[in-house]
């Protein structure tokens, strides 16, 4: 006699409870593509900024962090003869902030009370002192919910993540 196997029908939902329990607890967990892009954002800023605070102190140079806040690009300048050129290294080369994540803005000191129409870029000066200039650089997502605040450090080069708009400098 040939006995033909299978699943009954309380074994079948006793599997499709567990998937839906296990799909309940675990997709609110897992993180958006958004959420992995504008944390990528930030930790790019933060290891730009440090570096471009250590090539100053180090090199004895005026570096200027700049931001094309329309086109969510960023690049860096350096000081040769008084005038402010894009730099030849390759480190240096400009960067596109990942899909998804844009500049609401970029607030300095020298900015607050200024209209944005005063300038083409924004930008954030690093001294060979040692000092990086005051500023709050405003990350936002697609559905402009989301909004994060990165903060300079002037002495440390360091910067401090907010997972909201902060407004630091008023304007």
């Amino acid at each position: 006699m040939n006995k033909v196997g299978g699943f009954t029908l309380i074994e079948l939902m006793v599997v499709v409870f567990l998937v839906g329990a296990f799909v309940l607890v675990a997709v609110p967990r897992i993180k958006t593509g958004t959420d992995i892009n504008v944390k990528s954002a930030s930790s790019n800023l933060t290891a730009t900024i440090k570096y471009l605070y250590n090539e100053a102190v180090f090199k004895k140079n005026i570096y200027r962090l700049v931001f094309n806040v329309d086109d969510g690009v960023y690049w860096i300048e350096t000081l040769n003869e008084g005038e402010y050129v894009r730099s030849s290294d390759p480190y240096h080369k400009p960067r596109k902030l990942p899909s998804g994540v844009y500049f609401r803005d970029v607030v300095t000191e020298r900015s607050v009370g200024r209209s944005s129409l005063d300038e083409e870029y924004e930008f954030i000066l690093f001294l060979p002192t040692g000092f990086v200039e005051p500023a709050a650089i405003h990350l936002m997502t697609d559905d402009e919910d989301r909004n994060y605040t990165l903060e300079t450090k002037p002495y440390t080069g360091g910067t401090r993540v907010y997972n909201e708009y902060v407004e630091l400098l008023r304007k």
